[in-house]
């Protein structure tokens, strides 16, 4: 089977491009169309190929970069061109450029990729913001719902990675559920090794971009100064910017990490005693399960998908939404186990997330996703 996948850039260590999942179906071959991929010279399962534009699309967010990238690449493929012959699947994930409606035209099967709806995106900004933002937010998110909602309506079929989101999607966009296909996220457990009682260099990890307001980042700082001022031990690792980062450096006991690599996260968190997440909304959390993955606890405020993601393996995994006292008491409480009792602890999360999230189901769920789209074809 071949499939091209569309996105702007292609984030090589960015969970949600789908790369483990994609190089969990070796006998399906990827092209990835894209403008750029970051970092330059990254690696790439055997599987996928890359093609890319070079196209200067600007901003990632609020969808003048998908706007530009579906301008280019049906300037570069038009509909009627015979490179899209050349796939049994066109796979748009998170984009939401509104020309790619036409796509359908090709007369090659068209899925529509969304992890989170923007509309999401829009409301936690706007309840983060003070007044005067807001508006700001409003007019930044007015085309990105306009055109998700357009896509979601007039492409064939959509999919995503949990029923939180699905649910959601529903009610925004007013789809019909049969329209929406759902593959959750899975964890290579090969990747991610249990960490069993090694002793951790830092108590505490919280990983992932916290640009956007959705992440919750003043959460996070003042979970971290909590944790700090009691002798804690922290280790950041992901996007900031400058000014997050020039808070975070004012911590005594925080090592910032940044950007980091699949394999590097996956020792950081082997290194680390708790994930916490201060997210306000979750299209499914591919990061706690990671964690579990690895043995460790991954407290999470109740944010989107990650109560169905966490509650059947632990339901005191999952935190009052911003409340961040609760989720410095979560993290407090389980430093203070036995490492007996966290070892025991740790061995359960990993045989629960395995056997629930395991990344052969997720590839199995896509395949059979790409099959039934071909054979309704």
């Amino acid at each position: 089977m071949r499939v091209c996948v569309l996105m702007p850039f292609l984030d090589v260590y960015k969970g949600g491009n789908h790369l483990p999942l994609f190089r969990a179906l070796p006998d399906v071959q990827f092209t990835v169309l894209t403008s750029r991929v970051l970092p330059n010279g990254a690696p790439l399962p055997a599987n996928v190929r890359v093609i890319e534009l070079h196209e200067q699309l600007g901003s990632y967010y609020y969808g003048f970069a998908d706007w530009r990238f579906a301008r280019a690449v049906l300037r570069t493929y038009p509909v009627g061109h015979p490179f899209w012959k050349g796939f049994d699947v066109l796979h748009l994930n998170q984009v939401l450029g509104p020309q790619f409606a036409v796509l359908p035209e090709t007369g090659v099967p068209v899925l529509y990729t969304i992890h989170h709806p923007v509309t999401a995106d829009r409301e936690v900004a706007i309840a983060e913001t003070s007044s005067c933002e807001r508006m700001l937010w409003r007019i930044k998110y007015f085309f990105p719902v306009r055109w998700q909602r357009h896509l979601c309506r007039l492409l064939p079929a959509v999919m995503t990675v949990s029923r939180t989101v699905q649910e959601r999607l529903i009610r925004d966009y007013d789809i019909p559920p049969t329209k929406i296909s759902i593959v959750p996220n899975g964890v290579d457990g090969e990747r991610f090794q249990s960490a069993g009682d090694r002793t951790s260099d830092f108590d505490v990890i919280a990983v992932g971009s916290f640009l956007h307001p959705r992440k919750g980042f003043p959460h996070l700082l003042t979970v971290y100064e909590a944790l700090a001022a009691q002798g804690i031990r922290i280790a950041d690792a992901g996007k900031r910017s400058p000014a997050q980062r020039s808070r975070l450096e004012k911590l005594t006991g925080v090592t910032l990490f940044g950007t980091v690599s699949d394999k590097q996260i996956a020792s950081l968190i082997q290194r680390s005693a708790v994930l916490l997440s201060t997210s306000l909304y979750e299209g499914f959390g591919l990061s706690l399960i990671e964690a579990l993955a690895c043995g460790r606890p991954a407290f999470a405020f109740d944010a989107g998908a990650v109560k169905e993601v966490l509650s059947p393996i632990d339901p005191s995994l999952v935190v009052s939404l911003r409340d961040s006292d609760e989720l410095v008491r979560c993290v407090r409480e389980f430093l203070a186990l036995s490492s007996e009792e966290r070892r025991l602890r740790g061995e359960r999360y990993r045989e629960e997330v395995l056997k629930r999230y395991p990344l052969a189901a997720s590839a199995a769920a896509l395949r059979a996703v790409y099959t039934r789209l071909c054979r309704n074809a």
